[in-house]
């Protein structure tokens, strides 16, 4: 048979456009083939059948295309996420923070355990038991949130109140590699945390001189704050002389900075004399110093550093 050829070059052509106009509608733009969710919201992360559960804060300025930072903000012993999270990110402001730093933050709950609450265990017992181990929760709450957020793991930072920094102290020991940087308020180190020799990190820490639950020049379990910071001033080998101390505005405390540790590592301690016109206690501050909330300042800080320094 002949062909009508001028027939034949038609429905070729016919048929590679729709095939070509299929192709085009199954490809999907990154930021659609996932559910962003943006502001704060309840989020659950699953692992070999148990579940664990935090609070999450997207700023409005997240652009999927765009690696984004990611702060894990640890409550303290007995704390609840929810409460946790309105607190310290909608009263204290971190969320403010969180918009203009254009960093993901999120709150995980903890887990009660033998001592009757909620708490965290910055010890690592080698299990894969996300409730039994929080080392290895806070490895795939990681993972977990880069499943469907553009994450730089690069730019991820361990904060914490109270026992709370307790759990970033021990993830700067045991996790350095996936931690770059570590913010306390109210928290210290535990004296059982043996650290990774090879890797350092930089920490920034706010402490109340009239702390009593955790006080500033140690007491019974907790060894004293000069004590960690001289920990860490030998573990990343930064050089006593590079001490620098600064008054802060309306005599409420002092800044004492240490720089230029192994890869590139620093320690700030802010030492609160007073918040509000009361003494510096054992709390998340809030009160702006010399101009700036105590976020902004702990933020600024991290924002300095990678896991590639």
């Amino acid at each position: 048979m002949k062909l009508n050829y001028s027939l034949f070059t038609i429905l070729i052509f016919t048929l590679f456009s729709c095939e070509n106009e299929n192709s085009d509608s199954n490809e999907l733009d990154p930021a659609e083939e996932v559910q962003i969710e943006l502001g704060k919201t309840n989020q659950t992360i699953e692992h070999n059948g148990i579940t664990r559960t935090y609070v999450q804060y997207v700023p409005n300025s997240y652009n999927h295309e765009n690696p984004t930072p990611l702060v894990i903000n640890f409550h303290g012993n007995g704390g609840d996420a929810q409460a946790y999270a309105d607190s310290t990110g909608d009263f204290y402001q971190f969320h403010n923070v969180s918009e203009s730093g254009k960093f993901i933050v999120v709150y995980p709950q903890g887990v009660i355990r033998v001592k009757g609450a909620a708490e965290w265990d910055p010890g690592d017992n080698s299990s894969t038991n996300i409730n039994d181990n929080d080392l290895f929760f806070t490895e795939k709450l990681i993972e977990n949130i880069d499943k469907t957020y553009n994450i730089d793991l690069t730019k991820v930072y361990a904060v914490g109140f109270s026992n709370g920094g307790m759990m970033a102290y021990g993830l700067a020991c045991k996790r350095p590699t996936k931690i770059a940087a570590i913010g306390i308020m109210s928290g210290i180190m535990l004296p059982d945390d043996s650290c990774n020799s090879n890797e350092y990190t930089s920490v920034i820490h706010f402490h109340g001189t009239y702390d009593d639950s955790i006080p500033f020049n140690g007491e019974f379990d907790f060894d004293s704050v000069p004590y960690v910071v001289n920990f860490w001033l030998n573990h990343n080998s930064i050089p006593l002389s590079s001490e620098t101390i600064t008054q802060l505005n309306g005599g409420v405390g002092t800044k004492t900075e240490y720089t230029g540790g192994n890869g590139n590592t620093d320690f700030t301690l802010y030492k609160i004399d007073e918040e509000y016109g009361k003494e510096g206690g054992h709390v998340w501050f809030g009160d702006a110093i010399n101009g700036k909330i105590p976020g902004q300042i702990m933020w600024d800080f991290l924002s300095n550093y990678t896991t590639n320094d």
